[in-house]
């Protein structure tokens, strides 16, 4: 399992899935929207099983040459 940070108009929310696709379909049933795709996730750890905390992800926005 993965642990995701889930978006949807100004809200957030935290959901455990094994990958982006069942993240953001969970995450849209939480929020209840009407589309799924209007749901943004973005990784934030890996290999966990919600209770124990797994191994952080860190984003960078820096381009490396």
């Amino acid at each position: 399992m993965n642990g995701y940070k889930a978006f949807y108009r100004g809200k957030t929310c935290e959901v455990y899935a094994l990958t982006t696709f069942d993240a953001q379909k969970n995450a849209a049933s939480v929020f209840k929207a009407k589309k799924t795709q209007e749901v943004s996730v973005v990784l934030c750890e890996t290999k966990t099983d919600g209770a124990a905390p797994g191994q952080q992800v860190v984003h960078s926005g820096a381009i490396l040459d």
